[in-house]
């Protein structure tokens, strides 16, 4: 009776870990998951910001044409607003969606892709900065 009793125990302790570790990994990716909508939802504002800084400068001189001081304001908003987004993509890849072995390499194929055309559109971005810094 006493080795029934023994076996049951340890199989409760077993069983009350393994629910345990399950909650903890929901808690953890739920946190995750929050982190990395925080952070989409900063380079959102962020881009947002630059949108509307850039709007302002143009309305305040539609008669001098200094489109070079908008270009610049909406461009540095939006490279580092990019940078947010493709840090919150990176994070929805590989630590939230990583679990799921079928959906992860798609997602990992898009990411690359987005990450690489966002690459791209920052160089041209950061070069069209530096020509209007020059001037």
């Amino acid at each position: 009776m006493s080795f029934l009793k023994t076996k049951k125990v340890i199989f409760l302790e077993k069983k009350r870990k393994v629910v345990y570790n399950r909650t903890m990994k929901t808690q953890l990716l739920s946190i995750i998951h929050e982190i990395s909508f925080s952070i989409g939802l900063m380079g959102i504002c962020i881009i947002m910001i630059g949108a509307a800084r850039g709007i302002y400068h143009y309305l305040r001189s539609i008669r001098v044409q200094n489109f070079e001081k908008i270009r610049y304001e909406i461009g540095s908003h939006l490279i580092l607003g990019l940078d947010f987004l493709v840090a919150k993509d990176v994070i929805d890849t590989l630590l939230i969606n990583g679990n799921q072995d079928q959906r992860f390499w798609m997602d990992l194929v898009s990411l690359i892709t987005v990450v690489f055309i966002r690459i791209i559109l920052t160089y041209f971005i950061q070069k069209e900065i530096q020509n209007i810094r020059q001037k």
